[in-house]
Formats: C-alpha cells, structure tokens, sequence
C-alpha cells in the first residue's frame, strides 16, 4: 500500500525531508504544508531582497516544476491547526490530511519583550520571512530613520539591507557586542568597527523600554540608558523561539523545543518526527542540549527525518553550530564552540590586517573557529572538529591556512581515496 507523508513547515527541513523521503519511496504520497503564500525560498536571502540583489524568483530553493515531477504537493495558505494522533490526521481549517509517517518542520517564531507602546504599531516590524522582508521593503525610503532592536544574525542583516535604504540606521542590542551569538569578545571589537564603517550607529548594552506613539505609528524610542532615538520604522529582531504550539497541542514531549532521538529525529510519537528550529539539538562536542536556529541543521536534520520516515537509515551524524556569513564584503565563517568556559579550553589567535583567526581547542583537539577574511580552506577546521582529530596527527602549524597536507601521508591517501586501493 502507498505511503502517506504530511510535512508541515516548507524552508528548509521541511523541503530536505520531503527530498530525503522521495529518494527513499519512489512512490509514496508527499504532502507538504506550509501558512506562507510562496513555494519554499531561502530564507537568508531576505536581506538581499530587500536590498535588490535578488528578486523574490530568485530566491526560489526549487524551480515549480521540480515539485511536479517528483510528485510533492506544496499546498500555500496552508495553517495547521491541529493533530489527531490518534485518528493520525492533521487538520488545517475545515480540510484534514491523513497521514501514515508526519514531520514537523514548524520553524521559529519572532521573540519580542515587553516595551511599552510597540507591540502592534504599523511601523514595528519583524524581519523573519518574505513576507516580512515585503512589508520593511515598502516602508523604507531615503528619508527613514531606522531603529533595529537586536544585533544578531537576524536584526544585523535587517540593518545590513537597511544600510543601502535609509538616512540612518541605528541599533540597540542589549549584549555588550555586535553578533553575541556567533562572535566571542575579541572578534566582535572589529567587526563592529567595519559595520559603523558603512553607517550603523550601535547601542550596545543597552534596550528599548518604551516608544513615543502619533497615529498608531511609532515616533522615537527611549532606550534604558535615557538616550532618545527618532524612528519612522522600528524592527523587532531581539531572536526567535521555536515555534511549538502544535506539537504542546498534540501532546508530545517539548521543553523550549520538539523533543527528538538526537540521530533519526524520532518525536516522543512513533508515526511523527521533527526536523529544524523547532526542534532541541544535541550538540555533539559538548553534549549540551540547545536550539541550534541555523540553516546547515536544519537542512541536515530534516534529510536524516525524511530518510527514516521512509525506512531509510540516514542519521543527522551529530550536529553543532556552523555559521558563513558576509556583511559589506566583510566575510564571518564560525563554527563550534566560540564561546566556551572552563579550564579545558584554551585558543590562539592570529591577525594579519584585515584578517582574524581564532581557533579554540579543548583535549588536544580542536572544538571551534571564528575565521574573518580567513576562510581559505575553513571546510578542513570543520573537518577536523566534526571528526574530533587528535591534533598530535597533523603536521606544521594548525594556524597557517590549512590543507591537506596538514595530515601525515597515510591519513591525506585515506582522505583522498576512501580507503580504496589504488
């Protein structure tokens, strides 16, 4: 009998599980729902959009007839309302999908805290999705005096897209740095002197607590230091949480995220899986239990999803953080544990201009990276620490840019071949 699999989420799990089970079963049915109005995109290309780099087709992950001839139905405008685990349906307003093996792929949702005289005001946006993307294209012009709360990956790229747009664009970020999340201390110092470099003025350590409000729009923002900011259009980039409701709803174990089998993305139900934001991450060089809110995970997650949904045996292989990222050509590629504390680790760094690299080790091995304008061969760091490399094997010095002739000769044929003989 043809299998039936429902996904619900189309970015990026969503898609890669539906790809993962079409490899798997050629002939199963896939359905795939999703509340926005477009076919799957990429996400981290909305800043682009909103620059004018891309247009909204190209920003497509697949081409509309990719999807016919693999026989995965998107349905758009689709709102999941429900879960019958029992009966094994979702419903979706008054239409009911019946389901044999179901994924959620729900993603995350903005995060916004309490402020007084924001929530709901036409010109406090967030900046999530196309449609988000959309509305800060339409309100933004030369004269906008933009005001972005958060300075992470979300609200830097928000002020990034902004930058080329409007007359100002300051920022408001409650950490004491510029990308808290990918950056450690040391790196974040010239990052955020090349941002301000091209316009973006910083309030680091500090927050809005209140907005002055004409005609349901705000006007200016008092942060805690005191400090008034004229804003014409203010965007909520604080971060997001993983958007759970659904599956709190259908009973399933959730503490912050979806809880899942770290390897095959296995709900606490046997018959539904989860892949992505939505979902807590294992991660595998420390064993901590966090959201890990990127697109790589997300990606590898939801591939492993569809692949057991199927039958198949693809695992996720472990996951951990890994970051490429460029704003105003300034290229940021982080991976692993930045931010570490504890006698076990330990880092050397290395500048050159407008280069930076630092390499954090723990155990003989290396546990992570912050390369800036170094990312020449990166693909062998992350190598090395998703292998857990003993550095002991390698040869010269790990801080020079890297390649394979880093390892002994028996290890690079190894690499090079597969273990085949030649």
């Amino acid at each position: 009998m043809m299998k039936k699999y429902v996904i619900v989420g189309a970015s990026a799990a969503g898609l890669a599980a539906a790809e993962s089970i079409r490899k798997t079963d050629p002939s199963g049915e896939i359905t795939v729902l999703t509340k926005e109005a477009y076919l799957p995109y990429s996400r981290p290309s909305i800043s682009y959009y909103l620059k004018g780099v891309v247009t909204e087709r190209d920003m497509l992950l697949r081409k509309p007839a990719f999807y016919r001839e693999n026989r995965i139905n998107i349905v758009t405008n689709c709102a999941v309302t429900k879960i019958d685990r029992e009966k094994k349906i979702v419903k979706a307003g008054r239409k009911e999908y019946p389901y044999d093996k179901l994924c959620l792929a729900t993603g995350s949702k903005p995060f916004i805290p309490p402020m007084k005289n924001v929530e709901g005001r036409k010109n406090a946006l967030t900046f999530l999705d196309l449609a988000c993307a959309k509305a800060v294209k339409k309100a933004a012009n030369s004269k906008t005096r933009a005001v972005v709360i958060g300075a992470g990956l979300i609200g830097m790229k928000a002020a990034e897209g902004l930058a080329k747009i409007c007359k100002s664009v300051d920022v408001v970020e409650l950490a004491p740095r510029v990308l808290p999340s990918i950056l450690d201390e040391k790196s974040a110092v010239s990052v955020k002197t090349h941002l301000e470099a091209n316009g973006i003025r910083f309030h680091l350590g500090n927050t809005v607590t209140e907005a002055k409000v004409r005609n349901n729009a705000v006007t200016d923002v008092i942060l805690k230091s005191g400090d008034v900011l004229p804003c014409d259009l203010l965007i909520l980039a604080v971060g997001v949480r993983p958007e759970t409701a659904l599956a709190e709803k259908a009973g399933l174990e959730v503490n912050r995220g979806i809880i899942t089998d770290p390897e095959t993305m296995l709900t606490s139900d046997e018959n539904i899986y989860a892949a992505g934001d939505c979902t807590v991450s294992v991660d595998m060089l420390d064993g901590s239990k966090k959201i890990i809110a990127l697109w790589p995970n997300a990606v590898q997650q939801g591939i492993a999803a569809g692949s057991q949904m199927a039958g198949g045996n693809i695992t996720t292989g472990g996951t951990y953080s890994v970051n490429a990222i460029d704003f105003f050509g300034l290229r940021i590629c982080t991976c692993g544990l930045i931010n570490a504390k504890g006698d076990i680790y330990g880092d050397r760094i290395k500048r050159e201009g407008s280069s930076y690299k630092r390499l954090i080790f723990a155990n003989g091995r290396l546990v992570g990276f912050v390369l800036i304008n170094s990312s020449v061969n990166a693909g062998i760091y992350t190598r090395l620490i998703s292998d857990g490399t003993d550095l002991s094997e390698l040869q010269g010095d790990i801080m020079d840019d890297p390649s394979l002739f880093i390892f002994n000769k028996a290890v690079r044929t190894e690499k090079l071949t597969g273990g085949m003989k030649l």
